[in-house]
């Protein structure tokens, strides 16, 4: 189930896409169960109908060398799966909060490693950087292990109302996985994409605007899914959680003085 708005260009093995960024919004659930005033949003705001659209299930793992040489780079490297469908995804790392990102996109087999393509995903990544790349991308290719994975189950609506505005609502259960820190965070986050032309972009903000008012159990998430995710899965300072602790104490101490 394809919910992104692509623009393909032709090239090498695999293709050139154009992702849009500023018709898609983030949100974070702050509670366990954050649904249910999204849901009853229909309600509120009458001039828009939701209808159930079907589960989608996707994952995308992030891959760098042990040092980080990718990243340092400014490379970012990704294998996401939707379904039965499979493809690395290449992207240059200031790109990723840009209104639009031309990123390469690779499709390959269930089973395919990055070793297996590492030929291509090598020409990939010098087709996007204008600048030249000193370093022997094949042999780091082959080097790369996990980083950081994130697993969505959503429920997706499509969101429609009498002026011909269509959008995408995910409803998303969320599993992040970090392999260095070896820590997990389970959320519930939402995405709210625009499926029409962007003659809609003002009516796309007007009802996220109405999700920020309405619905306090979710907020807008600015940074860029991978370093969301590394942020949620940090390593614990054991020192500072125990400072922190201290100081929560001493302030309600401190209020029941007051009282």
């Amino acid at each position: 189930m394809k919910l992104d708005k692509l623009k393909t260009y032709g090239g090498i093995v695999g293709k050139f896409v154009e992702l849009q960024n500023y018709d898609v919004v983030k949100y974070e659930g702050l509670t366990d169960k954050p649904f249910g005033k999204i849901l009853a949003l229909q309600h509120i705001l009458k001039f828009y109908r939701f209808q159930y659209f079907g589960p989608v299930k996707s994952s995308e793992t992030f891959y760098d060398t042990p040092n980080d040489i990718l990243n340092k780079a400014g490379i970012v490297l990704s294998r996401i799966q939707e379904d039965d469908r499979v493809f690395f995804k290449v992207a240059q790392s200031s790109n990723l909060k840009a209104s639009s990102q031309r990123v390469f996109s690779h499709k390959v087999g269930i089973k395919d490693t990055i070793k297996d393509h590492a030929f291509y995903l090598v020409d990939g990544i010098k087709s996007i950087f204008s600048t030249p790349i000193y370093i022997d991308l094949e042999n780091v290719l082959k080097n790369v292990v996990p980083k950081v994975s994130i697993f969505i189950n959503a429920n997706v609506y499509k969101v429609i109302s009498g002026s011909g505005f269509r959008a995408y609502l995910c409803l998303e259960e969320i599993r992040y996985e970090n392999y260095e820190t070896k820590r997990q965070h389970k959320s519930n986050g939402m995405t709210v994409k625009l499926a029409g032309p962007s003659q809609y972009l003002t009516e796309f903000k007007a009802f996220n605007d109405s999700i920020k008012k309405y619905c306090k159990e979710f907020i807008e998430v600015h940074d860029n899914i991978y370093e969301h995710a590394k942020i949620l899965t940090k390593k614990i300072d054991a020192k500072q959680i125990k400072l922190d602790k201290k100081k929560a104490k001493e302030k309600i101490a401190n209020a029941n003085l007051d009282n």
